[in-house]
């Protein structure tokens, strides 16, 4: 193989890994592609789709860390959370790593974050947490339009999407639509119940999550008990409104005051992690940067909702765990 030629990793072939490496295909900057996890069905998964589409990029399969080479430009580790703080520390300490591209949630132990950004910092590797919304470009045109310095009120609502595992998505796109971190949450409204996930060994949650950020903005994320149901989110302001229909016919809804709050409608274009996947990868290797939340900008948000989420699950189940089985 060209010794010249960009290096990337994927670690974690499932259902994720796998759309990741559809996009990594899909890059015109060549590369050699590694993809590694133990289950072999796992990867067959990953070589079906990415025989989708044509490359001319090399593919290297593998259910060992020791084939792999030494240094990598680009390594997106899409494992579920129990394991990942092991998979960033092996992968390290055995590996040079320019960006590295996270999954979230990123761990379910709070020390864990301390002792990850060590590490990073140690190895001077450049980390970004993939929240894709970010770089959606509907939710671009939304942070375009909505008016500075605003305190809003940002909803989110929809029926049995996976509140524990799903929350923090949205929780990220108000610190991007709004320029303001998150500065309380609180899960008084959350059911009193622990759901089984259908990820097995992770659990979940339905109800409602609150909060404010440091401008005052207040948001509320609720997750219906039952069917699954597609999400809206919302905007409110004084001078403005949006609504934002992700699921059945997408649209963004916007009125406002200037127009005597008449209805516009715009559509709301959904961009799937292969298209994405593809955008991150030319960002960061062109540009040394790019659209996703760095680890330590999304590291704030992880620890107010894991500390959050850990309380009202040691209420519920009776325990006193510091890991919450999410993912």
């Amino acid at each position: 193989m060209d010794r010249n030629m960009r290096k990337s990793l994927i670690i974690g072939a499932g259902q994720l890994g796998s759309r990741h490496l559809q996009g990594l295909v899909k890059s015109t900057e060549m590369m050699e592609i590694y993809v590694l996890d133990p289950s072999a069905e796992s990867l067959r998964i990953s070589e079906e789709r990415e025989k989708e589409t044509a490359h001319t990029h090399k593919i290297v399969y593998s259910q060992v860390w020791e084939i792999l080479p030494k240094s990598f430009d680009l390594v997106i580790i899409a494992t579920s959370a129990n394991i990942r703080e092991a998979i960033i520390s092996k992968l390290l300490n055995n590996h040079k790593v320019t960006f590295l591209v996270l999954e979230k949630i990123l761990f379910q132990e709070l020390e864990a974050y301390r002792r990850v950004s060590d590490l990073l910092i140690e190895n001077n590797v450049i980390t970004y947490v993939n929240h894709p919304r970010r770089m959606f470009e509907s939710y671009k045109f939304l942070k375009t339009n909505i008016k500075e310095n605003k305190r809003n009120i940002y909803t989110v609502v929809g029926g049995n999407w996976g509140l524990g595992c799903n929350a923090l998505h949205f929780l990220d796109l108000f610190v991007y639509l709004s320029g303001n971190k998150i500065q309380d949450i609180n899960i008084s409204l959350i059911d009193d119940e622990i759901i089984e996930s259908s990820r097995k060994g992770f659990i979940e949650f339905t109800g409602t999550l609150t909060g404010h950020l440091m401008n005052g903005s207040f948001f509320s994320v609720t997750s219906f008990k039952g069917d699954s149901s597609a999400i809206t989110l919302s905007v409110f302001n004084d001078e403005q409104r949006f609504i934002i229909q992700e699921g059945g016919t997408p649209q963004i809804y916007m009125l406002g005051k200037t127009k005597l709050f008449s209805q516009e409608n715009f559509n709301f274009k959904v961009q799937y992690q292969s298209e994405l996947t593809t955008n991150i990868a030319l960002q960061l290797l062109e540009n040394n940067s790019c659209t996703l939340p760095t680890f330590e900008e999304a590291r704030h948000s992880h620890e107010l909702f894991l500390k959050a989420m850990l309380e009202k699950y040691n209420k519920i189940s009776g325990l006193k765990a510091t890991t919450l089985p999410i993912t």
